[in-house]
């Protein structure tokens, strides 16, 4: 939840801040003390405040299918101490979050599918494409940056070649690679950020990278930057797995053969097609919702079969067939 705060009551928050959760008031402590409970201000170019509040935060109450957060702000109107008190409410109905994220990779295309998203109102948003922060278009012109976009009432699959909308990335000297790409409209954002994983079926560990996101809608561009930090972690195919966390990313190192399946070639029944699959669930400290994850990355054909314990798998489709975008 999000609330402006004009310079001229910042007082009032500040010293409310201070006595509702039990921190100093000093400005320069006043935040990193806060943060721990789900709370953030932000100074604008014209020196008004943002106060940030986290639905899981501190003080939080849920009434009536809302999340509710009362003020009660102090503002001094004469020189000896005489004041009024001004009731700020904020308000912010219970919406189930779009909390999945499917991702396909081949060696040529990538796509993500997520759920259609929504503002809090149910009303549909005209939603525009950014790649990188930096180019934008209509999604009807989305074959200008190379996408394909698939978008119906529940659903929004955007597709790509690879060597054309993914950029190498390397993280904790990981290698991956990165689709920056999210749906904006007026001041929302929705992420539509994805990596797909640099395989090689013979090597004994796979190295996942899972781009750390809020479900919903965010606020687009602007100071506002919030870490999240992993709570848990679950994968479907295995407990044998570690994590790690930067600031925008996940890591999972998964060992191959728990995630490694194989199927016939479609052109030669003679050769195999190595295919990866996982399903994650997340579940971070600043949100009040899983996220649930999943990619299924598939390789090129090969005749030479890894030497690790896999099963054959006959049912999974290119992602051409199955989606149809290009």
């Amino acid at each position: 939840m999000e609330l402006s705060i004009h310079t001229s009551v910042f007082e009032g928050l500040r010293v409310w801040l201070s006595e509702a959760l039990q921190i100093p008031s000093e400005n320069d402590q006043l935040n990193s003390q806060m943060s721990a409970c789900g709370f953030n201000l932000y100074k604008d170019t014209e020196n008004n405040f943002t106060l940030r509040v986290s639905y899981s935060g501190c003080l939080i109450q849920q009434q009536d299918e809302h999340y509710i957060l009362n003020l009660n702000l102090k503002k001094r109107i004469s020189h000896f101490g005489g004041g009024r008190s001004q009731m700020l409410v904020m308000r912010c109905p219970v919406v189930s979050v779009p909390n999945t994220v499917h991702i396909q990779c081949d060696p040529e295309y990538i796509q993500v599918t997520r759920q259609e998203p929504f503002e809090n109102w149910h009303n549909e948003l005209s939603w525009s494409l950014s790649l990188g922060d930096q180019i934008i278009v209509a999604l009807e012109d989305a074959s200008l940056i190379e996408i394909n976009v698939d978008m119906n009432r529940e659903n929004i699959s955007v597709q790509g070649r690879r060597r054309e909308v993914l950029s190498p990335i390397r993280v904790l000297s990981y290698d991956s690679e990165f689709l920056a790409l999210k749906l904006v409209s007026g001041q929302h954002a929705y992420s539509l950020e994805a990596a797909c994983p640099v395989t090689d079926p013979t090597a004994e560990e796979t190295v996942l990278h899972i781009y750390k996101r809020r479900m919903g809608l965010t606020k687009r561009g602007g100071h506002v930057s919030e870490n999240l930090t992993v709570l848990n972690v679950t994968l479907k195919q295995t407990e044998n797995f570690t994590f790690l966390e930067t600031s925008q990313f996940v890591i999972l190192i998964i060992p191959t053969a728990q995630i490694l399946h194989l199927k016939s070639c479609p052109d030669n029944k003679q050769i195999w097609q190595p295919v990866y699959r996982a399903d994650v669930v997340l579940h971070f400290r600043e949100t009040n919702h899983t996220v649930q994850w999943s990619v299924e990355s598939v390789l090129a054909c090969t005749a030479d079969l890894p030497k690790l314990n896999f099963t054959k798998d006959f049912s999974y489709k290119k992602i051409a067939e199955s989606k149809n975008l290009i």
